[in-house]
């Protein structure tokens, strides 16, 4: 095995860095405090060829690896994690099951979205009812003539009303016959597709998490991604999702590592009984462990990029349970070090006067968003014992 980055990667992480450093650093308070969508960086990535960069070749992106995308978020993540998110789905998520799955002008059309507009695809599973349990949804698609007339409501859905693109969960219904789940296009701007509450979050609040509303949304039968097919269209749906639990990873991850980054700076300068705090055994102990961590935490984000699994389409997403495994780990040990990090500060970890206390509060999803860390231990249950258990009475 070789962990050392080709020069390419080491270009996409120096330039990034640069970046997050001089730029979204300083204006990472403004998209908490304000609830704004970071457009100015999402524009800056876009002419870096940040966004997208997943996307194949013949479709205008560069066709790279999951591994690069990974490391791009990672060190934008360092700087504003709200940043970085959009350069998760706009690389994988959504984007992942499209160009996997989708047809030829489906492909086309989020592509040049993504890669001219900066658009974000949103992913619609969640309802107010089924969350974990997302086989409980219970949004339909009903075929009619060459329509699909689309209802039901979708909440805590990240990026609703900023992105164009939606790729909605739902139940596919023909000749009143429940095929299963599957997944549909549904633009913004589509009569019947409204938005509803905004929800106020605790943390990454540059994203909204907005339920969408649908009443007799009438959609083409083209915007089909993939159809329900029983229990074979939610399986490819979950799968391609395995990217965006690992993209999650990476801003988890990357947001740690920033805050670590800034307490160990702030111990070599702050004295405490004559001495740098550096000096203090028991806090090295806390940043080892950090450290530790973060190392363990990214070598189970790496892995899980490198080794994705090639589907339909030249597409490589990751492994289920290797998908688990880091966003489980990943989640835990992230909040952990900012927590610590946090710490190194005293009172001042605890004001707004610094960006620790937003870190904090940002790394808090990544425990529950994108699947909880307990469902993703189930997952890796049945890894396991190759065996999928029913949570079911």
């Amino acid at each position: 095995m070789d962990f050392k980055l080709t020069e390419e990667q080491k270009q996409i992480v120096s330039s990034l860095d640069d970046v997050g450093r001089n730029v979204f650093a300083k204006k990472a308070a403004r998209w908490d405090e304000n609830h704004e969508y970071p457009w100015e960086n999402i524009h800056q990535l876009r002419e870096m060829g940040v966004l997208g960069m997943t996307i194949p070749e013949a479709l205008g992106g560069q066709g790279s690896p999951l591994i690069d995308a990974v490391l791009a978020i990672e060190t934008t993540a360092k700087y504003c994690g709200v940043t970085a998110r959009a350069i998760v789905e706009t690389n994988m998520g959504a984007l992942g099951c499209v160009m996997a799955y989708g047809t030829d002008e489906q492909r086309s059309l989020v592509a040049r979205r993504i890669l001219q507009e900066g658009d974000k695809p949103a992913i619609g599973m969640t309802e107010p009812e089924a969350g974990t349990a997302l086989t409980d949804l219970s949004s339909t698609a009903e075929k009619q003539g060459d329509n699909y007339v689309v209802n039901g409501i979708k909440h805590w859905i990240t990026g609703g009303g900023v992105s164009v693109t939606n790729l909605i969960f739902c139940r596919f219904i023909e000749d009143g016959n429940d095929l299963g789940i599957g997944g549909i296009l549904v633009d913004k701007g589509t009569p019947g597709f409204t938005f509803g509450t905004v929800e106020n979050a605790m943390g990454l609040r540059g994203i909204p998490e907005t339920e969408l509303i649908f009443k007799n949304c009438v959609v083409p039968a083209d915007n089909v991604v993939v159809n329900g097919d029983g229990n074979e269209g939610f399986k490819k749906l979950m799968y391609g999702y395995n990217g965006q639990r690992v993209g999650a990873s990476a801003v988890a991850l990357g947001i740690a590592q920033g805050a670590h980054d800034l307490a160990i700076e702030h111990m070599k300068k702050r004295h405490a009984f004559g001495r740098p705090i550096s000096e203090f055994q028991g806090l090295q102990w806390m940043m080892a462990d950090g450290e530790t961590e973060l190392n363990a935490a990214r070598l189970l984000i790496y892995r899980a990029a490198c080794n994705a699994r090639e589907l339909p389409n030249n597409v490589r997403l990751p492994l289920m349970d290797e998908a688990s495994m880091a966003k489980a780990y990943t989640g835990h040990a992230a909040l952990h070090v900012v927590s610590e990090s946090l710490q190194m500060f005293g009172a001042a970890g605890y004001s707004q006067s610094l960006p620790l206390e937003r870190m904090f509060r940002d790394v808090r999803m990544f425990q529950i968003g994108g699947g909880t860390t307990e469902a993703q231990k189930n997952m890796i249950a049945r890894s396991i014992f190759k065996k999928k258990f029913s949570l079911r009475k």
